[in-house]
């Protein structure tokens, strides 16, 4: 059953599909128009999930993507802010005396 290929399964019929053509190059690509926060494509469904995300706020979707961009950017350098701050500051003299003591000779 499994083993044997069937003379019928080389003939094309209405069980077979052919692969569609590839888009044209000369069609827009949707990907211009991608944040910059995820890279430089976008997939069509995510172009239309924030295209009605930019609709239900009543904006439109090139404000709806410059706005998302800036939000994203301020939030990464609120990131950098933080972990810059948290960065331990230089160590008390205490501190230093004893590292210096807990070194080996």
């Amino acid at each position: 059953m499994f083993g044997k290929k069937d003379s019928k399964a080389d003939a094309p019929d209405e069980t077979t599909r052919t692969r569609p053509a590839p888009a044209s190059p000369a069609r827009p690509s949707l990907a211009a128009d991608a944040p910059a926060g995820r890279g430089a494509a976008a997939s069509t469904g995510k172009l239309a999930y924030e295209a009605r995300r930019a609709a239900k706020a009543g904006v439109a979707l090139e404000k709806w993507m410059a706005d998302k961009a800036r939000r994203v950017q301020a939030e990464r350098e609120a990131v950098q802010r933080a972990r810059k701050k948290a960065a331990p500051d230089k160590p008390s003299l205490l501190r230093r005396l004893l590292d210096r003591a807990h070194r080996p000779l």
